[in-house]
């Protein structure tokens, strides 16, 4: 800033004041002296540049304006409140230090959010879009011709302005150094596959009825899940627990020629029995143990969740040179709802029992009332849920943009939902749902789920998963996905995904090449019939994380084109009209139409129960087989089906 006018500190004084502050021993005195002159200091900035005229500076003209429309907004006034905002934010360029700061964000949620009010929430809801979105007040309108949507707009972009310069979410992402050929990626992953983990596992101070291990160190591949250790108990005898009388000892168990190496094992469908630890921490079971030992071995000593630049890609030495200690114990079953209560076991039966007959007809009947009674539940406002002045529990990370995030929540929420309010007015969104990413955090997201060892280690930081949920509207639909297959399954699989996005990952060199661990369970199917045969292969292989592989009968094709050709014809029969599955705009035709989707067919009252059995039957199929679409990554196959046969008509 350059001026004539005399600001009566020098340099020296500025050099003073700052090896001073740096001083690590400064006293009570000294900080008094320095608050002092950092006062003058001040006094004497704002008697040099403000301004001398009356009219205050514009700046301060719009921060007062902000001010007294939030001491407005929780009156009678609430709608002059709005409509001043809607002009600032229109009129003056307000910066998203000066909405954050101002109070404004604490205003609008409780006027938006909060149960009690000079109006009724709806009713204030629907004034907000009255000012932003030129919506009516009246509930009772038939039909809105227009919408204005530059306001809701404008608010919104600011909201995440704000956003964007409050949130501090770390990224773990590694410069990885580069192996042969360039490929720090492949070498990192290469890493994880000839390593191992030592670990002792021990039984808890607390458990006495359990096993002893005594097999000695346990080396385990560091990207296995903590429940493939519960698996390697499990099968060796140790999860069973040991009566008080029993002649069991300690002293006879051996496990001298039990191969000490532990790697990746499958518990798919297995019950679990044992819970782990690692000092006072207890292990989620699709953790992997590498992440464990990070997180909460003294040995790992991961860091906080901060940025993370200079973070280990490998882990410090000690995580693969130390012994890590695994506790395990008997995982306490819930009791049920049936037995509690109950004062003996004779009783308890006989409860059950007597809750058999009476229980089961009673919530039938309970159930049925519009079946039965004609009797309409009370609509459930899909808005209700958003309006809430803090996010979810299930969001446990600290940031400054929390609060911002809430409100763009319920600004979501309203432009989704916002025709509950005119329950008689067709839908339409007020903005189009991009207007709510955020590219910063977007950003983010992405270039977290492109790290290998974040994904393969899962060692994803908290605030992605936790937001993510919680606000997705934050992430366009490829990020999302990403962060689902990274989270939701196995991995093998999230490393499959990896590989095919990343090419370059996959190695033409067979010593450096990595690949992962999927079994593949090959089917031969006939052509006639596909459907019936379809149902069979997905009872099969309803509860195996497998990869399915078709080839046809008497044909030579196999792999992926033959499957995913397997996904396309089934999803081509389950439209068929003579299944009587779907609700149909057409009277004729082989298969279903209907331009705004599939819909369930209403199924009569006097139906028969076989009619009932078979319709219950094909769509539980059609879950499994759609589940298996999704874990396999074939869901491109069903999607162009369905999409053809719904919007042909």
């Amino acid at each position: 800033m350059n001026s004539t006018h005399d600001r009566n500190y020098s340099k020296d004084s500025l050099n003073s004041l700052s090896k001073s502050a740096s001083n690590s021993h400064i006293t009570a005195g000294n900080r008094e002296k320095t608050r002092t002159w950092i006062r003058e200091q001040a006094s004497k900035f704002i008697d040099s540049y403000s301004s001398t005229e009356d009219e205050p500076h514009p700046a301060t003209n719009v921060i007062t304006r902000l001010k007294l429309a939030i001491e407005k907004l929780p009156t009678a006034k609430c709608s002059e409140a709005l409509l001043e905002l809607r002009d600032i934010l229109m009129e003056s360029d307000i910066s998203p230090f000066e909405v954050n700061y101002s109070g404004l964000i604490k205003a609008l949620l409780s006027f938006l959010a909060e149960s009690s009010g000079i109006y009724d929430r709806e009713q204030r809801l629907r004034i907000l879009l009255n000012v932003f979105a030129n919506c009516p007040l009246d509930p009772t309108v038939s039909e809105i011709l227009e919408i204005n949507s530059t306001w809701m707009s404008a608010l919104v972009a600011k909201l995440n302005g704000c956003v964007s310069q409050l949130e501090q979410f770390p990224v773990k992402v590694h410069d990885l150094p580069a192996g042969s050929g360039g490929r720090g990626g492949t070498s990192a992953l290469k890493f994880f596959n000839t390593h191992q983990l030592k670990c002792n596992l021990q039984r808890h101070p607390d458990c006495t009825n359990l096993k002893m291990w005594k097999g000695g160190t346990v080396k385990i591949d560091p990207l296995a899940l903590v429940q493939a250790i519960e698996r390697y108990l499990v099968v060796r005898g140790y999860g069973r627990l040991k009566d008080k009388d029993s002649a069991d000892s300690d002293d006879g168990d051996s496990d001298d020629d039990i191969d000490d190496t532990l790697i990746m094992i499958s518990s798919t469908g297995m019950r679990h029995k044992l819970q782990f630890l690692i000092g006072n921490n207890v292990l989620p079971y699709n953790m992997t143990v590498y992440q464990a030992v990070r997180q909460y071995s003294n040995n790992g000593n991961d860091q906080s969740e901060t940025d993370t630049d200079n973070e280990t890609p490998l882990g410090n030495a000690g995580i693969w040179v130390q012994t890590h200690v695994i506790y395990y114990r008997p995982l306490k079953e819930e009791p049920s709802s049936s037995s509690k209560g109950s004062g003996s076991g004779s009783s308890s039966h006989s409860s059950r029992k007597g809750k058999g007959s009476s229980g089961k007809s009673t919530s039938r009947r309970k159930g049925d009332d519009l079946w039965n009674e004609g009797i309409t539940p009370a609509i459930q406002s899909p808005l209700a849920p958003y309006l809430t002045t803090q996010l979810p529990e299930t969001v446990t990370i600290q940031d400054a943009s929390l609060e911002v995030l809430c409100l763009l929540r319920i600004l979501n929420a309203l432009n989704i939902y916002w025709t509950h309010l005119y329950p008689v007015v067709e839908h339409r969104h007020i903005i189009p749902p991009a207007e709510f990413m955020n590219s910063k955090i977007a950003a983010k997201a992405s270039r977290q789920l492109q790290d290998p060892l974040v994904i393969m280690t899962g060692n994803l930081p908290n605030w992605l998963q936790q937001i993510a949920s919680v606000c997705p509207f934050l992430f366009p639909f490829e990020t999302r996905q990403l962060l689902f297959y990274a989270t939701s399954f196995d991995r093998d699989r999230a490393l499959q995904r990896l590989l095919d996005m990343s090419p370059e990952l996959s190695s033409s060199d067979s010593q450096e090449r990595v690949t992962p661990r999927l079994d593949r369970r090959k089917r031969t199917i006939s052509r006639e019939d596909i459907l019936k045969q379809a149902e069979q292969v997905m009872q099969d292989l309803a509860t195996s994380k497998a990869l399915l592989e078709v080839q046809y009968e008497n044909e030579v094709g196999t792999g992926l084109g033959p499957t995913l050709e397997f996904y396309a014809l089934v999803s081509r029969e389950l439209q068929k009209t003579n299944l009587e599955l779907w609700n149909s705009s057409q009277s004729d035709g082989e298969y279903v139409h209907n331009p705004v989707g599939l819909f369930p067919i209403p199924v009569s009252r006097s139906a028969k129960v076989n009619q009932i059995t078979r319709i219950k039957s094909k769509f539980r199929f059609l879950g499994k087989f759609m589940a298996k679409a999704v874990m396999d990554s074939r869901m491109h196959s069903i999607a162009g089906c369905w999409d053809r046969n719904t919007a042909s008509h």
